[in-house]
């Protein structure tokens, strides 16, 4: 057997140990941080200000908005990656885009909620509307009961729905404030 060379010798048995990140990690975690300055670029500016982000940062984004050229924008946007990498705080950013992701499923499950109580409604027998009305206060309730009334009658009439959405606006201002 040929004598080992220098680089293969082993050095699980060594007593030094290399706590830095491999040359792998640091490439994902660059690709990393500039994937999270692309998600960056989709925000408006009103949300970009509010971002715990540097000036340059935020600039670099908006130059990105203002560019039309396809490689004008792949160059942009891998400045903003070594922005990223050299100014930004990671976790914070991250606890701030994800903090929008979540907003927006949270209004859209809020959404679905306010629908599927107005859809509810709509079919419930008055036991059943007593039930589902309980949650709410009384004025609240008797104004519900109102309005799904007012929305029967116009579905059954085949008016506009105006009644019908009013019902909604209420349910929603209502969940909103819970």
């Amino acid at each position: 057997m040929p004598p080992k060379k220098r680089y293969q010798w082993d050095t699980k048995g060594s007593e030094i140990e290399d706590d830095r990140p491999s040359r792998s990690q640091k490439k994902r975690d660059s690709t990393a941080l500039q994937h999270m300055g692309e998600e960056l670029t989709r925000l408006s500016p009103s949300v970009l200000a509010k971002m715990p982000i540097s000036p340059n940062i935020r600039e670099a984004v908006l130059e990105w908005q203002r560019l039309g050229s396809h490689e004008g924008r792949r160059r942009q946007l891998q400045y903003i990656g070594r922005l990223m990498r050299e100014e930004a705080d990671p976790q914070a950013v991250r606890g701030a885009l994800d903090a929008i992701r979540l907003g927006h499923a949270g209004e859209t499950a809020s959404f679905k909620r306010s629908e599927k109580l107005r859809d509810d409604l709509m079919i419930a027998t008055d036991a059943e509307m007593d039930a589902l009305l309980a949650a709410f206060p009384a004025e609240d309730a008797a104004e519900i009961r109102g309005l799904t009334a007012k929305a029967r009658n116009e579905r059954e009439h085949s008016r506009p729905p105006h009644a019908y959405r009013a019902l909604f606006r209420k349910l929603k201002s209502l969940q909103a404030e819970q």
